[in-house]
C-alpha cells in the first residue's frame, strides 16, 4: 500500500500534527504491520499500523470486542506484564474501515523491545513459558463463555479430521497417490487426537480463556534486560483447553529447526523441560490434575493438528497456506509428523 493511503488510515485512528514515514514491520503470515512515525505536540512519536485480515478473522469486530473484554480485565488483575491492547480511535472505536473493505487499527509502538526470531535459548524460552503461564493466571476466573470463538472451530480436531477426509476422497489436485506415506502417518496419529477429543466431551478439561498462538513471536522481551514484557497478538483468544497452549509452545520452541526444514527434526529436551517449569511456575496452583497430567498430550496434539493442516492443505492443492515453493505444505506435513513421533517417543 502507497504512503499517501497509509497516512490517510492512519489519520482516521489517530490524532497528530504532521507525518513522517512509515515501513514494514514485523514478519507475520495474517495480519499486515507497519511502523508509522508521526509528530504530536512537537515529538516525534512510533505507532503500530495493521491490517486485521477478514478473510481469516471472518468478524473483525467480534475479535475486537474480545480484545477489548479481555485487556481491560487484565487491568484489573494483578498481572506483572504490560497489556497489549489498540488505541481508541478519536472517533472512539477500535477499528476503522477503508474505502476497499480492509479494517484496521493502531497500537502503541515499544520502544527498545524485540520477539525472538529463529531459535529459542533455553532462557528465552522459560521466561516466554512463565510470560504465557502469567497471562493464563490472571485469565483463570475470566468467565470463557462471554467470548466469541474468533475462527471457528479453530482446535475442534474432529472437525478438521472430517475435511480431511473429504479432500482425501475427492483428491482435487490429484496428489493422494504420491502422499500415501504422509497419509497413514496421519493415521496413526489419530489416536492422540481421540485420547483429546475424549477429555474435551466428558469434561474433564476445563473451559478456560485459551491464546492459542503461544509462540516466541508473540512475547515481547525488552532489548536491554532480555526480560518479557508482554503477551502480545491476541486475536485468536477465545475459549479453549489449556492443553492447546502448552502444546503449542513446545511445537514452536523445542524442536531443532524450524517447521518448513525438510530436514527430520527433534526434540531439544532441555527447552521442553524449560517451557513445562516455566508454564507449570505460574499455573501449577490452579490447574487440575488431569491438565497438568496431560500437558505432554497437549503437545502430541497440537503438532499432529498442524500435521494435519498442513496435509490437508497440500492435498486440497495449497488453497490457505502461503507457499514459497511447490513442496512446501509437503515438507511442512513431514517435518510436523516427525516432530510428532519425537514428543510421542520422548515424553509419552
Amino acid at each position: 500500500m502507497q504512503q499517501s493511503g497509509l497516512e490517510a488510515i492512519t489519520r482516521r485512528l489517530l490524532s497528530f500534527d504532521r507525518w513522517i514515514g512509515c515501513a514494514a514491520f514485523g514478519n507475520g503470515n495474517i495480519n499486515d504491520t507497519y511502523r508509522v512515525d508521526v509528530e504530536q505536540e512537537g515529538e516525534q512519536r512510533s505507532f503500530l499500523l495493521q491490517r486485521l485480515n477478514h478473510l481469516v478473522f471472518r468478524e473483525p469486530e467480534v475479535v475486537m470486542q474480545n480484545i477489548r473484554s479481555v485487556c481491560e480485565y487484565l487491568r484489573q488483575q494483578d498481572y506483572p506484564y504490560q497489556v497489549a491492547a489498540p488505541l481508541t480511535t478519536p472517533g472512539g472505536t477500535l477499528l476503522e474501515r477503508d474505502d476497499a473493505g480492509n479494517y484496521w487499527r493502531i497500537f502503541p509502538f515499544l520502544k527498545n523491545t524485540f520477539s525472538p526470531e529463529g531459535l529459542a535459548d533455553v532462557d528465552m524460552a522459560c521466561k516466554a513459558a512463565c510470560a504465557y503461564g502469567a497471562f493464563a493466571r490472571a485469565l483463570r476466573h475470566f468467565p470463557a463463555e462471554e467470548l466469541v470463538e474468533t475462527i471457528p472451530g479453530f482446535h475442534d480436531t474432529d472437525r478438521r479430521w472430517a475435511h480431511f477426509l473429504e479432500v482425501l476422497h475427492e483428491d482435487p489436485a490429484g496428489r493422494v497417490r504420491e502422499s500415501r506415506v504422509e497419509i497413514e502417518a496421519m493415521f496413526a496419529a489419530k489416536p492422540v487426537f481421540d485420547r483429546v477429543s475424549g477429555l474435551k466431551k466428558s469434561g474433564e478439561l476445563p473451559r478456560r480463556v485459551t491464546h492459542n498462538d503461544t509462540k516466541a513471536g508473540n512475547v515481547l522481551f525488552d532489548a536491554g534486560t532480555r526480560q518479557a514484557l508482554a503477551v502480545i497478538d491476541l486475536d485468536t483468544v477465545m475459549p479453549g483447553t489449556i492443553l492447546s497452549d502448552f502444546g503449542d509452545m513446545v511445537r514452536t520452541f523445542a524442536p531443532d529447526r524450524q517447521e518448513d526444514d525438510p530436514s527430520t527434526p527433534d526434540l531439544r529436551m532441555e527447552v521442553l523441560e524449560a517451557l513445562r517449569e516455566g508454564f507449570l511456575a505460574e499455573t501449577r496452583d490452579f490447574l487440575t490434575p488431569q491438565e497438568k497430567e496431560n500437558l505432554f498430550l497437549g503437545a502430541a496434539w497440537i503438532t499432529g493438528e498442524q500435521a494435519l493442516r498442513f496435509l490437508t492443505d497440500w492435498l486440497a492443492g495449497d488453497v490457505y497456506y502461503k507457499i514459497r515453493r511447490p513442496d512446501h505444505n509437503l515438507a511442512r506435513t513431514r517435518n510436523q509428523q516427525a516432530l510428532l513421533e519425537a514428543i510421542v517417543r520422548k515424553t509419552g
